[in-house]
């Protein structure tokens, strides 16, 4: 669907949850976790709230609300969430809490449907009073749950995914962080490699929706100020199960010598599986941003040199033990969610990645270090959050292991350590590395 269409939804969604609408019926309840300090059952209808076990006693619990879509095309990042979040509760509530009140997380599943998360982010927020807003996949999804953290005044953080440039570049807010780069911010470093040593003449095939149209815009400026071109460009449409009339549309007679892959989720799989069946895996450079853990743990034949723009080595980047360790901590807690792990290839095969586990990881982590700094306590405290959050500064560590993280306060987007990296057989060797200050900002919006 398109960018319009999307808003449209989106805004009339929540226009009717802000007059008091009915909800719709309830559909089916998803897949219950396991269980866990920070897990809870699941329903598209309701949020229900998690066990905060084992967490500081004697304070009132701080509230999380995390929309996290385990189930439909995007399970596989809505999986690697999931373990992300419940690793960094565990963490926070084993090691004191926030300022000894245990953090309490309230999970709610939008099946990838931009409408059903503004609901279901509404009702987090005033049925089950939730203090912080967090996660959403698909760059409607955000951009919908965005808006409405604005008009309620509550913090909100994308965790992974939703990397459409919009959210911070064109509508920036005072209650949306964003801490992971997206748009010209990978584009632009892995161009000049792109253009230098691949050639400049360039293809791309995306989804046809928010993310896949700003992917398209930001890796064509970013491909013209490297000397390139990006001359073909083939839209598919979201969650399409015969990708073939489009993807046999990618020139292979030397008019492109690369092909920039847009797709993500299942989409992303179902793309690669028929370029390979038609050869065209061997007969160009591909480049894409997400790694093996969106083909259940294993990279197909095809990937083979194929460069990913990527936050860290999804092994472990060699010889960083703090990144080492996140890999350890994160196959213990992929066990520990056993249950929802088969869209990452079930828990032998579990990885957080290069791209999107790893954002997971470090935008928790960015939150809990911004409430310790100014002892949050509720959602009372949200000023004192959004101006510890907009001095954000993580040096590289448990926290940030793949490298630093700065927040520029203008627009609430964040910059971190990133990679080019050649994916070589089930491993991927780093080609560059960029520190986040070498990254550019995504664009002049600044908030109000």
């Amino acid at each position: 669907m398109a960018l319009m269409g999307w808003r449209a939804l989106v805004l009339g969604a929540l226009a009717c949850m802000l007059a008091g609408c009915a909800a719709p019926p309830s559909q089916p309840p998803a897949s219950s976790t396991s269980a866990s300090p920070t897990t809870a059952s699941l329903t598209s209808a309701s949020p229900t709230s998690a066990s905060s076990t084992g967490a500081p006693a004697g304070a009132s619990p701080i509230k999380l609300g995390v929309l996290d879509d385990v189930t439909g095309p995007s399970a596989n990042q809505g999986v690697l969430m999931r373990i992300d979040v419940d690793l960094v509760a565990d963490e926070i509530n084993s090691s004191g809490g926030i300022n000894g009140h245990p953090l309490q997380v309230v999970y709610a599943d939008p099946r990838n449907d931009p409408a059903q998360a503004v609901q279901l982010a509404t009702q987090l927020v005033q049925q089950d009073g939730v203090d912080v807003l967090a996660g959403t996949i698909l760059s409607p999804e955000c951009q919908g749950v965005s808006a409405l953290a604005a008009k309620l005044q509550i913090v909100y953080l994308p965790l992974l995914a939703c990397a459409t440039d919009q959210l911070t570049a064109k509508d920036c807010s005072r209650y949306t962080f964003r801490v992971y780069p997206v748009g010209n911010q990978t584009a632009d470093p892995a161009a000049q490699y792109e253009v230098q040593h691949v050639g400049p003449n360039w293809g791309m095939i995306y989804p046809d929706y928010a993310l896949g149209q700003s992917q398209v815009a930001s890796n064509e400026a970013a491909l013209g100020r490297a000397g390139g071109h990006l001359g073909v460009k083939i839209a598919v449409p979201l969650n399409e199960p015969n990708v073939t009339p489009y993807v046999t549309k990618i020139p292979t007679d030397g008019s492109i010598s690369g092909l920039i892959v847009g797709q993500a989720g299942t989409d992303l799989a179902r793309v690669v599986s028929v370029m390979q069946q038609f050869g065209i895996t061997s007969k160009l450079q591909l480049v894409e941003g997400l790694g093996k853990e969106s083909f259940s743990g294993v990279y197909p034949d095809g990937l083979n040199g194929a460069l990913i723009n990527g936050f860290r080595v999804s092994d472990g980047i060699p010889g960083n033990q703090d990144d080492l360790t996140y890999v350890q901590r994160f196959k213990a807690w992929a066990e520990k969610d056993a249950d929802l792990s088969g869209p990452i290839g079930g828990v032998d095969k579990a990885t957080p990645g290069p791209s999107n586990g790893y954002s997971g990881f470090v935008s928790m982590n960015a939150l809990k270090l911004a409430m310790r700094s100014v002892s949050f306590s509720g959602r009372a405290d949200t000023d004192k959050l959004i101006s510890a959050l907009e001095s954000l500064h993580i040096p590289q560590g448990p926290d940030a292991p793949a490298g630093p993280v700065i927040m520029n306060r203008d627009d609430h987007q964040g910059r971190m350590t990133a990679y080019l990296l050649r994916i070589n057989g089930q491993t991927e060797d780093i080609v560059q590395t960029f520190p986040p200050e070498q990254l550019p900002q995504i664009g002049t919006c600044k908030v109000a």
